[in-house]
């Protein structure tokens, strides 16, 4: 292919990736619906620059640490959080609607230098690879033929993959942390490969890319402390090139220059994970490590931390692995990917034992003296693939075994894995056509099924972002159909509805009263309970929040989770009148077709009625990652009251309850 044809595609997929990315960035009509979100607007919002260098590394005193300004709990990085307050500043976009929207353009021109950054990574990994054997595929359109190598395809795939992943896609519609996280991991990684494989460890420029190493891996963690997960990697890139070149002041050079960069840029970038501005006080901030514990705590399925509920009957790794395939990558790349994994997992324990063996040949001293070892390893130039691979599979290990189990504590590894699966198509591609010998033709047609195949979950996705929020809808239906004094419910821990709309305002038109459901059973909540449920003429339900995850666990909630079975089949005395769904939808006429996954997590609720309103192919990720579908497209059930119940007489002394 003629390097203005790859340079063409290479541009089609960047505008693919920004659009999926910037399309629909004010996806909730300046409604703060992300809770998370609307943390760091406040701070944003707070903080205040300060008036010389001396005061900004002033924990203690500086206006732009979130401590000093009302913020005692602060767990975040600083890093995105200063980028946009400067940003927002320069635009004169710094009020609380506009530094939100700020945030999340940054967010998504991050996640965007992430899917070059993909591209770059398999590029530099392939350059001195035998993982890929190389192939000549030929194509045909529009009557031209085109040819393509293998090791020119797998770059290409890498960045396709991640540009069309739907969970880096959500991620990047948010003012969060995750995507500057991702973005700094992936550039980390990619300055390892050139530290690696493309600079002689005698040359000046080594100690230039460990530097530029250093500050990456700071600003991930000034972002996101768990970047600093990826330093084992480091420390084993620092020990194969040990090995290669069996140079001890070199490499001690390197590590020293990388550990200062880091230390310097992290310094820089969070200077309130310090108790002071001294730089040669390393000491940390107490407040912070507190604020830390604090959330480690939350960690725990005995602690009472609501949000926490619904991780409690989640199993280790299988969880993770449903909402991965199915939503976070989306189907049919969530399979691919899966194989993919496994593949090159039993190809890399393989590849282990093959190292080892070299190394127990070699002395036991920190300078190995074995030059059949340096031969071996420098032969071996998949060690950075594997690298990545390790990489992928500790992070998923670790956090696949953890209690929370967060769509998003996930992204680290997208980067890493869609390279992973990437390699693994090209080779089956390479595979098909040496076997079947495939004309110019069949190729061209397999590769655009393939590639319409892979778009439809990104497009059908990317579609919640064209309709208004469910919760905006809903708020539009309420203010029309409910009649103003009525007496309507909110659940604790959620987002209340109506939403303030065109000078409309819930507190003007009804009174709320809100059920504290996450409390724990007692006599004495449902006395209240049904105090208040005898009070509301209509319960909302704004999410899945509470139901999808207290209806998880009956032997915790046993009372509530019947609760919720009354509401939903009558017995409550409340019937719905209205439902508000904004699933991802590819539109197509005359069909309509709802696609729900194989599982689900909670009771009657998940089979009694999956309505599709939409034409065309709806996936229903109901029973998804909470977080995954409550900020921007929740399921919203509104009930109205037809009869009055005494549900406390009914739950406690009707003699066939449980």
């Amino acid at each position: 292919m003629r390097i203005k044809s790859y340079k063409l595609l290479i541009i089609v997929i960047l505008f693919l990736a920004a659009f999926f990315r910037f399309y629909g960035i004010n996806w909730d009509n300046n409604q703060h619906l992300h809770p998370d979100e609307r943390f760091l607007t406040m701070v944003g919002n707070a903080i205040l620059w300060p008036q010389d260098l001396f005061e900004y590394f002033n924990t203690s005193q500086s206006p732009l640490n979130p401590h000093n300004r009302g913020f005692g709990f602060f767990v975040y990085g600083t890093f995105p959080l200063f980028l946009t307050k400067f940003v927002a500043d320069i635009l004169s976009k710094s009020d609380y609607n506009n530094l939100t929207i700020v945030g999340r353009q940054l967010s998504a021109g991050f996640d965007l230098g992430t899917v070059l950054l993909v591209f770059l990574i398999a590029r530099g990994l392939i350059s001195r690879s035998k993982l890929l054997k190389p192939t000549s595929f030929k194509f045909s359109l529009l009557g031209k033929e085109y040819s393509i190598k293998s090791l020119d395809l797998f770059p290409l795939l890498s960045m396709l993959f991640y540009a069309v992943s739907a969970l880096p896609i959500q991620l990047s519609h948010y003012f969060a942390v995750d995507t500057y996280l991702t973005f700094f991991t992936a550039l980390t990684f990619f300055l390892l490969i050139k530290i690696v494989l493309h600079i002689s460890i005698y040359d000046y420029k080594v100690f230039i890319f460990s530097s530029l190493l250093g500050i990456s891996l700071g600003l991930a963690a000034a972002s996101k402390i768990t970047a600093l997960i990826i330093l084992p990697i480091i420390g084993l890139c620092y020990i194969f090139l040990l090995l290669k070149e069996r140079k001890l002041l070199h490499i001690f050079t390197c590590g020293f220059i990388f550990s200062l960069s880091l230390y310097i840029s992290f310094r820089i970038t969070q200077p309130y994970a310090f108790i002071s501005g001294n730089v040669l006080n390393p000491l940390p901030n107490p407040k912070l490590i507190e604020n830390w514990k604090q959330l480690r705590s939350f960690d725990d399925p005995n602690a009472w931390f609501p949000p926490g509920v619904q991780w409690i009957t989640t199993r280790p790794y299988i969880f993770p692995i449903k909402n991965f395939v199915f939503w976070g990558m989306g189907l049919p790349i969530g399979l691919l990917t899966l194989t993919a994994f496994l593949w090159y997992n039993l190809i890399f324990f393989n590849k282990l034992k093959n190292w080892r063996k070299s190394i127990r040949s070699a002395s036991s001293g920190l300078i190995l003296k074995k030059i059949e070892v340096s031969k071996s390893l420098q032969c071996d130039c998949d060690f950075l693939f594997f690298a990545a691979l390790f990489f992928v599979d500790y992070v998923f290990l670790y956090q696949g075994a953890q209690f929370v189990k967060a769509m998003r504590y996930f992204i680290l590894i997208y980067p890493f894995i869609t390279v992973v699966t990437a390699l693994f198509t090209t080779k089956i591609f390479s595979a098909l056509h040496d076997k079947y010998k495939l004309s110019a033709r069949i190729l061209s047609l397999l590769t655009f099924a393939f590639i319409i195949l892979i778009l439809i979950y990104p497009f059908s996705f990317v579609s919640i972002y064209a309709r208004n929020n469910s919760r905006i809808d809903a708020s539009n239906w309420i203010y029309q159909n409910i009649p103003p004094g009525s007496v309507v419910s909110s659940e604790h821990w959620d987002d209340g509805l109506p939403l303030s709309l065109d000078n409309k305002s819930s507190g003007l038109f009804y009174k709320t009263v809100e059920f504290p459901l996450y409390n724990p059973d007692s006599l004495e909540k449902w006395k209240d309970m049904t105090q208040r449920l005898q009070e509301v003429n209509y319960i909302f339900l704004s999410s899945n929040r509470l139901y999808g995850s207290i209806m998880t666990v009956p032997s915790r909630y046993p009372i509530t989770n019947r609760y919720y079975t009354d509401l939903f089949n009558g017995t409550l005395g409340f019937e719905k009148i209205a439902e508000f769904t904004s699933r991802p939808n590819l539109p197509l006429p005359f069909i309509r077709l709802c696609l729900t996954p194989p599982f689900s997590r909670y009771g009657i609720v998940a089979y009694k009625s999956q309505n599709c309103p939409l034409s065309g192919i709806s996936f229903v990720d109901d029973y998804a990652d909470e977080s995954f579908t409550v900020y921007d497209h929740p399921k919203v059930i509104i009930f109205k009251k037809i009869k009055p119940v005494d549900y406390f007489s009914l739950i406690y002394l009707d003699r066939s309850s449980p």
